[in-house]
């Protein structure tokens, strides 16, 4: 798969509710970082029970016709077959977990950006803490 399902979409972890304004410059979400990371557990396990569809369907592909006749051939292996829909099936749960992927990839990555901001102004708030006393 080419290019990317999130393509000049941001996403923002803050400390301030969701229900703000969207963020300046473009598009993109902006949510609490423990909105955030109760998405990610969602995303997350909504991506696991898609893996799980996909193992389950691999024997989906490869049926057999019962006779070797022309209809039961054709409503195996023929035009919207059984083979081809399963085929296509599994293409679909390909694309919804690279979505997935893509989206936890992008939280994760949001929520290390706040936590290593949150983490730095700890650390200068203890700096000049200390510096004063």
């Amino acid at each position: 798969m080419t290019g990317s399902f999130f393509s000049g979409i941001g996403f923002w972890a803050t400390d301030m509710p969701s229900a703000g304004p969207p963020p300046a410059g473009g598009q993109g979400f902006a949510m609490s970082s423990d909105e955030m990371r109760a998405m990610l557990k969602k995303a997350e396990d909504q991506r696991k029970t898609i893996n799980e569809q996909l193992m389950a369907t691999e024997w989906m592909t490869k049926a057999t016709a019962p006779a070797d006749e022309p209809v039961s051939q054709a409503a195996v292996n023929g035009p919207n077959g059984i083979n081809e829909a399963a085929s296509y099936y599994r293409g679909h749960l390909g694309f919804q977990y690279d979505y997935y992927t893509e989206l936890i990839t992008r939280m994760r990555q949001a929520l290390g950006i706040i936590e290593a901001a949150d983490q730095q102004a700890a650390d200068s708030t203890k700096t000049i803490k200390g510096s004063l006393e």
